[in-house]
């Protein structure tokens, strides 16, 4: 069995290197508060939507002042999609995909922490669930909001981890 004490035949026992476990801690933070945050959203859909339609009012009202001819109908035409897409429905797949998401990046978190790099693909397979899944599960703009939201900066932790593959054990 590899791990952290037993790399591979031919390679000598490694620590984690200093920037892969900022990394990683940084992940267990985001991904256990993530995880309580949508564990709320999944029991109370309800109530989310209603106070993801007011965030989205006060957004809308706040555009509409520095927005004037075609670009205040464009506002207008994208917030109403917006508004359609926010129910209690979709706060709940948002939710569970989310969750989904959460739990697979810690997974692969925990397994890069102790430098395997099959946690690298579990990560990434998260990443993959965020970005696409509210596109074709949701879809409209609140499964595109949904998806930007979740795997923007998911996607910069992707490219910081893949700098740190030559620490991991296959």
């Amino acid at each position: 069995m590899q791990n952290e004490t037993n790399p591979p035949a031919g390679r000598a026992p490694v620590g984690r290197p200093l920037f892969l476990t900022v990394l990683c801690v940084l992940t267990f933070i985001s991904c256990v508060s993530g995880l309580w945050t949508q564990s709320e959203r999944l029991w109370s859909p309800g109530v989310v939507a209603d106070q993801t339609r007011e965030l989205f009012e006060q957004l809308r009202e706040n555009m509409e002042e520095r927005a004037a001819g075609e670009n205040a109908e464009l506002m207008d035409t994208l917030f109403d999609s917006v508004f359609r897409g926010v129910n209690s429905n979709n706060i709940q797949m948002s939710a569970i995909l989310m969750l989904i998401y959460e739990s697979l990046t810690l997974y692969g978190a925990y397994l890069m922490w102790n430098l395997q790099k099959t946690g690298f693909y579990c990560y990434l397979a998260g990443v993959v669930v965020i970005l696409l899944a509210p596109l074709f599960l949701i879809g409209g703009w609140f499964g595109v909001v949904t998806s930007l939201g979740g795997g923007f900066f998911s996607l910069i932790f992707t490219g910081l981890y893949a700098l740190n593959l030559k620490h991991l054990y296959s």
